[in-house]
């Protein structure tokens, strides 16, 4: 990792430590065992989250058949993980929610992109492993990005805007041209900033090039294809969308089903707007 990008982390002002709330939610993440008494500890000390879980909990997207009063119920019904999963979501809802003017972007839209890779990445996952796959490739897919945090304040102050209209591929070899790294690389270095796990940071280090990524690459894939599939379906964050038969092959060599994709491309616009309509709150 170069120095001049260990720089531009280490003496990013805007990007404060996320919140301690979203910190320990992650902590919770990554225990297989987590209880039930440590999630409540950590989201009841967080009124406006516990207000924005138990809505969400609530909505017809769960289709619970009582209505869900407390954190603890919600525990009960859900899951202790996808309790904290979701809970994770919302919270980093303020951290992606901005402008990027570097990348076009406007407000909201790399929320929109991140909760679009987390979905599919999530099914994609649960599809072909675990639930606890599953669980992590949400986490990835959510935070897959957030490397265009930092690089879009470094563009916008050399006074550079990425090409419109570009690919995935060309905005990464513009952001390379411009600055010798792209945003996978800045999201890895911001993600061991802020003490992430090492496999989101590999997660988020290799969602563009996965061919180079070594060990368990189940995770990665999920990412790779969630991210793609968000693309086919508008929300691409800041990138083109692919063609249905560009999208086919290029998940081809993941071994995803073709039905699953088709699936995914029909009700994923569906889901996002369904998720947004509990998950963004004003700001």
């Amino acid at each position: 990792m170069s120095t001049n990008l260990q720089d531009i982390v280490a003496s990013t002002n805007e990007l404060e430590a996320l919140p301690t709330t979203t910190v320990k939610l992650l902590e919770l993440l990554e225990d297989p065992l987590v209880a039930a008494d440590r999630v409540l500890q950590v989201i009841n000390k967080d009124p406006s989250l516990t207000a924005n879980l138990l809505k969400l909990c609530n909505s017809a997207y769960y289709g619970m058949r009582r209505q869900v009063g407390s954190v603890k119920e919600a525990l009960v019904m859900l899951g202790n993980k996808t309790v904290v999963t979701l809970a994770f979501a919302t919270s980093m809802g303020d951290v992606l929610r901005g402008q990027l003017s570097a990348y076009r972007l406007a407000k909201d839209e790399l929320w929109h992109h991140a909760l679009a890779t987390a979905l599919a990445a999530s099914r994609i996952a649960h599809a072909t492993g675990s639930q606890d796959v599953s669980e992590r490739a949400f986490t990835a897919g959510l935070v897959h990005d957030i490397g265009k945090l930092i690089l879009n304040k470094v563009l916008v102050n050399q006074m550079n805007q990425l090409p419109q209209y570009a690919t995935a591929k060309e905005l990464i070899n513009a952001e390379r041209d411009i600055l010798g790294f792209d945003h996978s690389e800045a999201g890895a270095a911001l993600a061991e900033a802020w003490n992430f796990p090492s496999m989101l940071v590999s997660a988020i280090y290799y969602h563009h090039r996965p061919e180079a990524a070594q060990g368990d690459i189940q995770l990665l894939h999920s990412v790779v294809a969630g991210n793609l599939i968000a693309a086919a379906v508008g929300m691409g964050g800041g990138s083109q969308p692919p063609s249905e038969d560009e999208l086919l092959e290029q998940l081809a060599v993941m071994d995803l089903p073709t039905e699953l994709v088709l699936e995914l491309t029909t009700q994923l616009s569906k889901e996002v707007e369904e998720l947004l309509s509990m998950l963004v709150q004003p700001i």
